[in-house]
C-alpha cells in the first residue's frame, strides 16, 4: 500500500487510536526483547571467550607444573643413584676399615710383647750390673735391639691407628651422606606427587572451563537466535504497520505524506533521541520533516505549508540552545 496523505489531526488519532496503541504495545515488546537477547548474547560469548582464555591457562598450566613433577622424580631418581654409589662405596669402605683394625690390632700385640721383652732385658741387665757380671756388654746390645724394635713398633702403631682412625671418619662421613640423601629422596618424591596431583586438577579444571565455555556458547546461540526470531517479529510488525496504517516504514520512524503540502510529511519517532537531531524527539509525538532533508532537519507538527527550507531564520529557531547542530548545519 503506497504511503497515505494525511492532514495532522488525522495523524493524531490514527497515533492515538487503540489499533496503533496495541501495534506500539507489541513493537517495544519485539524491540526490548531483541536488545534484551542481543545483550544477554554478548554477555554470554563474552563469559565463553573468558572461560576459554580460563581453560587455556588452566591447561598450560597444567602442562607446567606436570613438568615440575617429572623434574622433582628426576631429581629423586638421581638421589637414589648418587645414595646408592655412596652405600657401595661405603662398604668398599668398611670393609678396608676392618682390614685396617685387624692390622692394627696385630700390630698392638706385637708391640705388648716388644714392650714385655724390653722390660725384661732392662731387668737382666740391672741384675747383671748389680752383681758385676762381665756380660754386660751383650746384654746392653741387646737392650739396643729391644729398645729399636719396640720405637719401631710404637711408631707402626701410631701410624697405622691414624689411617685406621681416617677410615673411620670416611665410614661415618659416607653413612652421613647417604642417611641425608635418603632423607631428600623421600621429600623429592613426595614433593613429586603433590605437584603430580596438583597438574591433574589442573587438568580437570581445564576440562571443566572447556565444557563450561562449550555450555555457554551454546546459551549464545540460543540467545542469538532468539534475537533473530525477536528482530523478525519486529521487521513483520514494521512491515505490518505498513499495511495497516497507510505509512512509509523506517528503522526508526514513521511516515505520511503531508495532506497541507505536497512538499511535506508527517514522520512518527519510534524512539527517544535528545542528542542525534536538530530538537529532542519522542516516540510517537508527530513532527514535520521537508521531502528533501527528511529528518535531518524536524520541526513540531503543525498544520500549513512548511517555511522554505532555505530560510536560515526558521532554522536558527529550531537550532537555538542546539550550537552543536547549528555548527554542523553551518560547517555543511
Amino acid at each position: 500500500m503506497p504511503m497515505r496523505a494525511k492532514s495532522l489531526g488525522e495523524a493524531r488519532e490514527l497515533v492515538a487510536s487503540r489499533e496503533f496503541l496495541s501495534w506500539w504495545d507489541g513493537l517495544v515488546q519485539a524491540r526490548a526483547a531483541e536488545d534484551e537477547a542481543s545483550a544477554r548474547f554478548d554477555e554470554l560469548l563474552t563469559q565463553s571467550t573468558l572461560m576459554d582464555f580460563r581453560a587455556e591457562l588452566a591447561q598450560k598450566n597444567a602442562i607446567d607444573t606436570l613438568y615440575r613433577a617429572g623434574e622433582c622424580e628426576d631429581q629423586a631418581a638421581k638421589l637414589v643413584a648418587e645414595a646408592s654409589e655412596v652405600e657401595n662405596r661405603s662398604f668398599e669402605i668398611v670393609a678396608n676399615y676392618e682390614e685396617q683394625r685387624f692390622k692394627v690390632s696385630e700390630i698392638w700385640y706385637r708391640l705388648g710383647a716388644a714392650e714385655k721383652a724390653l722390660d725384661e732385658i732392662r731387668e737382666r741387665l740391672g741384675t747383671l750390673r748389680a752383681k758385676g757380671d762381665g756380660n754386660l756388654a751383650s746384654a746392653e746390645s741387646e737392650l739396643k735391639r729391644a729398645e729399636r724394635e719396640h720405637r719401631e713398633t710404637h711408631d707402626a702403631y701410631e701410624r697405622e691407628t691414624q689411617r685406621k682412625l681416617r677410615l673411620w671418619d670416611e665410614v661415618e662421613r659416607m653413612w652421613a651422606t647417604s642417611a641425608e640423601l635418603s632423607l631428600l629422596v623421600a621429600e623429592k618424591r613426595l614433593q613429586g606427587r603433590k605437584i603430580r596431583r596438583r597438574a591433574e586438577r589442573l587438568f580437570r579444571e581445564a576440562e571443566e572451563r572447556k565444557a563450561r565455555s562449550k555450555a555457554l556458547r551454546r546459551e549464545a546461540d540460543e540467545q542469538s537466535q532468539l534475537e533473530g526470531q525477536h528482530k523478525e517479529r519486529r521487521a513483520i510488525l514494521l512491515s505490518d504497520a505498513k499495511d495497516r496504517f497507510g505509512c512509509a516504514v523506517g528503522e526508526e520512524f514513521l511516515y505520511w505524506r503531508q495532506r497541507e503540502d505536497q512538499e511535506g510529511a508527517y514522520c512518527v519517532p519510534l524512539i527517544n533521541d535528545s542528542d542525534e537531531f536538530n530538537i529532542e524527539i519522542k516516540s510517537l509525538s508527530i513532527y514535520r520533516v521537508g521531502k528533501q532533508r527528511g529528518v535531518e532537519f524536524l520541526e513540531p507538527g503543525r498544520e500549513g505549508r512548511r517555511v522554505d527550507e532555505g530560510d536560515q531564520r526558521f532554522e536558527s529557531f529550531f537550532l537555538e540552545g542546539r550550537k552543536g547542530k547549528a555548527a554542523e548545519r553551518t560547517d555543511g
